[in-house]
């Protein structure tokens, strides 16, 4: 089975606005974008803030895999023509567990999300949990 074939045999696409998850749910899968763009959104002070953009050939989703807690933040397409390869657990876990490149990708975005949080955390004047002076 060629690459092709596996990423059209779990190729979910999204219209603009479709939720993908929900901050909050429980996390069944991951997702490789392959086309369009997906906002990641937290809700904040009553209303909604998007937190990132994600385009062709980021993921997303992983979080709730590695960690089994809920959804720290919703994902929403942003346009009509967003198309997604979905990766449930079984499938993240032999991946992980077969294809080191996989896993680094995977230890790549988690290093660059906790990144990104420490640096918003700083600007906040704080200092992360753990970090030393």
């Amino acid at each position: 089975m060629g690459e092709l074939d596996f990423s059209d045999k779990f190729l979910k696409s999204f219209g603009k606005g479709d939720v993908i998850f929900e901050e909050g749910s429980v996390g069944k899968h991951m997702y490789v974008i392959v086309s369009g763009s997906v906002n990641i959104v937290k809700k904040a002070g009553g209303g909604e803030a998007v937190v990132a953009t994600l385009g062709k050939g980021e993921l997303f989703g992983e979080m709730a895999l590695v960690d089994s807690l809920p959804r720290s933040a919703s994902a929403i397409a942003v346009g009509d023509d967003t198309s997604a390869v979905e990766i449930d657990h079984a499938q993240f876990a032999y991946l992980v567990g077969q294809q080191p490149a996989f896993a680094l990708i995977i230890l790549k975005a988690l290093s660059l999300r906790l990144r990104d949080q420490m640096e918003i955390n700083r600007g906040q004047g704080g200092q992360p949990k753990g970090s030393r002076p």
